[in-house]
């Protein structure tokens, strides 16, 4: 970053810090430490999609080159629109996003493809990880498990919302097992 600090104050008043010809005001005297100056995405700009959240390209670029080296692997949590996932793969950087929305994954998808191709090699896992750090997983009907739900879910069965005993509810499955669906608690619901 090229920055130059002037002392003298301009025509308006002010005393400014100079950064690829434009001028950054100083609020109390003390300079910016830094300033990356990264233009906004323009409404027309062929990079622009219209995601309210997005961040220029260029900017996820410079964060990546400052904090990885070629063939590391970046990871973005809430990838939303991928931008991190397409500054990491044009900078040869491996990437891993991760999105709860289903149309988020797609989109990735979609601006990897745009941006390679038919060179796109995008895995899009559809499985549901689950936790291994809860031991043994009891089978997804037993006491304890009705238990746990009952209380969850106070009583009330997650289909009509009617207030039963327990004895009156039976645990089911919320993703069947032949869909995917585990004997996990999360997994479970009491209906009666």
């Amino acid at each position: 970053m090229l920055a130059k600090y002037c002392h003298e104050d301009d025509a308006n008043g002010g005393r400014y810090m100079l950064s690829y010809g434009k001028k950054y005001y100083l609020k109390g005297g003390k300079p910016y430490d830094s300033v990356w100056d990264v233009p906004a995405i323009a409404a027309t700009s062929k990079e622009h999609v219209g995601y309210p959240t997005q961040n220029p390209i260029a900017l996820l670029q410079r964060i990546i080159l400052a904090s990885s080296n070629v063939d590391d692997i970046v990871f973005d949590p809430f990838c939303g629109f991928a931008t991190t996932c397409v500054a990491a793969d044009g900078l040869d950087r491996e990437w891993t996003g991760i999105d709860v929305s289903e149309k988020a994954a797609q989109l990735v998808v979609d601006r990897i493809d745009q941006s390679k191709g038919i060179f796109c090699d995008v895995i899009h896992r559809r499985d549901i990880p689950q936790r291994t750090d809860l031991g043994p997983i009891p089978r997804y009907n037993c006491a304890r498990n009705k238990v746990q739900l009952y209380g969850q879910q106070r009583g009330h069965c997650k289909t009509c919302n009617v207030h039963f005993e327990i004895r009156h509810l039976e645990v089911d499955h919320i993703i069947a097992r032949s869909k995917g669906g585990t004997d996990q608690l999360s997994n479970l619901e009491l209906l009666c």
